[in-house]
């Protein structure tokens, strides 16, 4: 079977682009004129604007799918957007997106996150830090404090008591999805690391109109998955989906739901070893009697401060020290 070809031609100001399709690896290419040109994709069958990913590597589509790619200068579209739908022999595409593996730009307003891909690509070379423990998460891990710094920091003094002396490496990014997650471990992110452990808190922002309890349970326990894969040394403490919302609601209970997923996850030994090796949930710690949460917990009923970042450390120093890490 032959590369399928799909050709864009630009403005005369931008260079053209080209999509190309391996059957074989089942993937799909973008390869711009110039180097230095910015493709920006999208997997959902929506047009890209500067919220998506830049095209980094090929695109993996092991069920096939429809990518949509466009040029970009600056945050604005230039020229047409190029589709390639992806067929294979008995494939109906994707089933679940939380498994599929992209960048995304969706916090531009508070970081760039081609450049903090490559910060941790620089810090994982020999000698530039010392990582005994990986934190794997979303903006609730990446605004926490720590290695590479972040422009807003919410919780250095929990973070310095509690972390710090476990030798961190912070690999959260704001507003990434599991499989946003999945696409930075599979492009080396922890390649030039060693950790003892793995602190994983991930699944929030699929809960956000995105995917089902179950998708994001699954897509949480894929990157897990691969963590094992890559460093089948290294223990995995796993983090419940921490609670939202000022007072219960649907998207309150669809945290519980996928927490409940995940712990049922923790037992399943039919797909190799346990996804994790601990499981902790900090909800009480976060939620009033009344099933209310405070701002001076959570100051947007979604990131914790300082004081609820506190009890999240709490727990994570105490199962690691009773790792002996």
């Amino acid at each position: 079977m032959r590369p399928l070809y799909a050709f864009l031609c630009l403005a005369a100001s931008v260079s053209a682009f080209e999509l190309s399709l391996d059957p074989v690896k089942r993937s799909v290419s973008i390869v711009p004129e110039k180097p230095t040109d910015v493709i920006r994709y999208t997997l959902n069958g929506k047009d890209p604007d500067f919220s998506a990913g830049v095209y980094l590597a090929p695109i993996e589509l092991p069920e096939g799918g429809t990518v949509k790619a466009a040029a970009f200068e600056g945050n604005k579209v230039v020229g047409k957007v190029s589709t390639l739908p992806v067929h294979f022999d008995g494939s109906s595409g994707p089933k679940n997106s939380a498994l599929l593996p992209l960048t995304q730009n969706r916090d531009w307003r508070s970081y760039d996150w081609v450049v903090r891909h490559n910060e941790i690509l620089a810090l994982n070379q020999p000698g530039a830090i010392q990582a005994d423990v990986a934190f794997i998460g979303d903006s609730i891990t990446h605004f926490w404090s720590g290695e590479p710094k972040a422009k807003r920091v919410a919780g250095k003094e929990s973070w310095e008591k509690w972390i710090i002396p476990h030798h961190p490496i912070n690999l959260g990014y704001g507003w990434d999805r599991t499989e946003n997650v999945l696409w930075r471990l599979r492009h080396g992110e922890i390649a030039g690391l060693k950790p003892k452990a793995f602190v994983v808190l991930i699944g929030t922002n699929n809960l956000s109109g995105f995917n089902s309890p179950a998708e994001t349970a699954e897509g949480v326990a894929e990157v897990c998955r691969e963590l094992r894969r890559q460093a089948p040394q290294a223990k995995i403490l796993l983090l419940a989906i921490l609670p939202r919302q000022a007072k219960p609601d649907a998207t309150r209970q669809r945290v519980t739901d996928t927490n409940k997923l995940l712990q049922a996850h923790m037992l399943l030994k039919s797909q190799g070893p346990r996804i994790a090796d601990a499981f902790v949930d900090v909800t009480d710690k976060l939620v009033e009697a009344d099933g209310s949460i405070l701002k001076e917990t959570m100051g947007d009923y979604l990131h914790p401060t300082n004081k609820g970042y506190e009890a999240m450390g709490a727990a994570i120093d105490a199962q690691l020290k009773a790792w002996s890490l």
